[in-house]
Parts: structure tokens; C-alpha cells; sequence
């Protein structure tokens, strides 16, 4: 089946019932452009749809290749050159120990399918990679903060994402490469536990200074059942810039068992109390779905979950949160 066709039936799957008003507002072009340019030679992509869960409703677009659909090709994505084709010819030639997934996310939400960034995924820590992705993907000149700012980070931690923003660093004064970090089991229970420690870390990490709002919300995602993670924007001497966020992730049967929907509904009814979301959260419940598709024979199973929920703080604006629609063809 055509690409292009399989996104039309899984998009119209997820907005259907009046959710793509709710959720998506008005950028569903925009998205349905941004897969097209993001298409490989390789198979269909992960796909992330992120939206608010409070405020206007808008949609960013998130395409993630996997290694081993283009492993030792020369696939070149179908709408970029430049950068984003060196960074993916580099991550097919990488071992798959190495790599997992490389990412392109588009600011669709602004109507932006022009400069995506570009954001490495890998499974386990391994520093030499990161680095020389950030010289394929054009910003050799971010590779010493990155550095700092693992050899500077809490033991225990791992960094398990790096990203580059051209589209974005107006933002900032300064050039700056985000880095997503995932704590640990043991070190989750240590920041439900003890505020104390999480500050410590943080500030370990370069982050000092946060206030009380974002030390309780995430130890409010520590204290539940799903992985957390960290996500810093890293300056260029490897100090984060006044901007936090946290996540936790979900998996498939987070969605099918009583105890998962009970926790992923605790955690929604804290988001409401604290004015951080609204019915968008029993919206995005609705949007689950596994479908099989066939035409001329040839089948297909597409499915789609929230697979994360983010929160965020950044010096100067209220705290915002943030869901993440993963969508997997096979």
C-alpha cells in the first residue's frame, strides 16, 4: 500500500469524532506535508503527534526512521538535502548496537515543514555516538557542550536522545543542543522520595534555581508507575538553560489493563487539578485504536496510543503539558 494512503486512513482514525478540531486545530496539512518530505527508502516511519493539553489546540510532527529499515543504504529523505540527508546516510552506516532511531520534528503547529530538527535515539550510553552524529548533522560546534554536560551529569543518568533545532534558535542568544536523559528506577524513587535530591541532581546538572513548581510536578511524574525522563537545553559551556522538562512514557498495555488506566487516569485528574489539562486528556483516550488495513492483497496493522505526556518549565512562562499520539505500521 502507498505510504501516503496508509497516513491519510491512520490520521483520519485519530481526528475522527470531532478530534482533529480538539486536538490537531488546523495543522493537519502541514503534518501530511511533513510526512511526505520525511519518507526514506526504507519502511513506513514511527510517527508522534504532539498537541497541548490545554490552551489552543495546535499539532507538532515527529517522524522517526528505525536503524534497521535503512541499514547500510543510501536512502536520502524524500523533502531534505543538505544536513538532514548527511546526518541520515551517517546513521545507516552505524552499527545497530549504536543507533535506534533518527528523528525529524517539525514545528507544524507554526506551519514550519521547511526546517525541521533533527535528533538522534539511541539505547544505551555511549558518548562517542552522539558527538559524531551532532558533526553529520552539521554542528560539530555543539560537540563540547554535549560533552560537558554528560561527563558533568548525575551518576546514574544516561543520555538517550540529542537533538539539534536550526528552525528554533532564535530562541535563544545562544547555540544550544537539547539532551533527553533517562534517570533510572532507583533514582526515580529517590525524587518521589526526597525533593532534596532532585534539586541536588538538577543543580548537578547545571540547572539551579528551579523553582517549587517544577521540583513537585516532577516528582508528582517520579511517584507514578511510568519511566521518567529529563530533557535540558544545553548551552555551550554544557550548563542547562533556564528551561526543564519532564516526561514519562506508556506502553500499549498501560492502555488494555485496569491497573494502567487507573494510574494514567490519577495522573490525568492531577494534570486538571493543577490547570495543566483539560477533557483533552479523556480526547486522547479515545484516540487508541489497532487497525488492520488491505488493499490489492497486501495488508497492514497500523496502531496508535499516547505514549507520553510531558511536562514543562521555562524561566519567565507558565508551566505547559504536552502529549505524545505514537502511531507504528507493521
Amino acid at each position: 500500500m502507498d505510504r501516503i494512503e496508509i497516513y491519510d486512513i491512520i490520521y483520519a482514525l485519530a481526528a475522527r469524532g470531532g478530534r482533529e478540531e480538539a486536538l490537531f486545530g488546523g495543522c493537519g496539512t502541514a503534518a501530511r506535508e511533513a510526512f511526505r518530505r520525511s519518507l526514506t527508502g526504507g519502511a513506513f516511519p514511527e510517527l508522534w503527534f504532539e498537541v497541548p493539553l490545554a490552551g489552543e489546540p495546535w499539532m507538532d510532527f515527529h517522524s522517526l526512521t528505525s536503524h534497521g529499515d535503512v541499514a547500510g543504504t543510501h536512502a536520502a529523505y524524500a523533502g531534505h538535502g543538505g544536513a538532514y540527508a548527511d546526518a541520515l546516510s551517517w546513521f545507516a552506516e552505524q552499527g545497530p548496537q549504536k543507533v535506534r532511531q533518527l528523528a525529524l520534528s517539525y514545528d507544524t503547529s507554526v506551519g514550519d515543514v521547511e526546517r525541521p530538527a533533527v535528533q538522534l535515539l539511541v539505547d544505551g550510553p555511549n558518548p562517542d555516538v552522539p558527538t559524531a552524529f551532532l558533526s553529520a548533522a552539521g554542528r560539530p560546534d555543539l560537540r563540547e557542550a554535549y560533552d560537558a554536560f554528560v561527563h558533568g551529569m548525575p551518576a546514574g543518568w544516561y543520555a538517550c536522545y540529542v537533538g539539534v533545532f536550526p528552525g528554533r534558535e532564535a530562541e535563544c542568544k545562544t547555540p544550544w543542543v537539547r539532551v533527553e536523559c533517562i534517570v533510572g528506577n532507583a533514582l526515580q524513587r529517590a525524587y518521589a522520595e526526597s525533593a532534596a535530591v532532585l534539586r541536588e541532581h538538577l543543580e548537578h546538572a547545571g540547572l539551579g534555581g528551579v523553582g517549587e513548581d517544577a521540583i513537585e510536578g516532577v516528582r508528582e511524574l517520579a511517584c507514578s508507575p511510568f519511566p521518567l525522563e529529563l530533557q535540558f537545553n544545553v548551552g555551550p559551556n554544557g550548563t542547562a538553560l533556564p528551561v526543564l522538562s519532564a516526561s514519562v512514557r506508556f506502553q500499549p498495555r498501560d492502555w488494555k489493563s485496569d491497573g494502567g488506566r487507573e494510574a494514567v487516569g490519577r495522573l490525568a485528574e492531577w494534570l486538571q487539578a493543577c490547570g495543566l489539562a483539560d477533557e483533552r486528556c479523556g480526547l486522547l483516550a479515545q484516540a487508541v485504536f489497532a487497525k488492520r488495513m488491505e488493499r490489492g492483497g497486501e495488508r497492514v496493522t497500523a496502531s496508535c496510543f499516547p505514549a507520553f505526556v510531558k511536562l514543562r518549565w521555562r524561566e519567565g512562562m507558565e508551566p505547559c503539558a504536552k502529549a505524545y499520539l505514537l502511531v507504528r505500521v507493521g
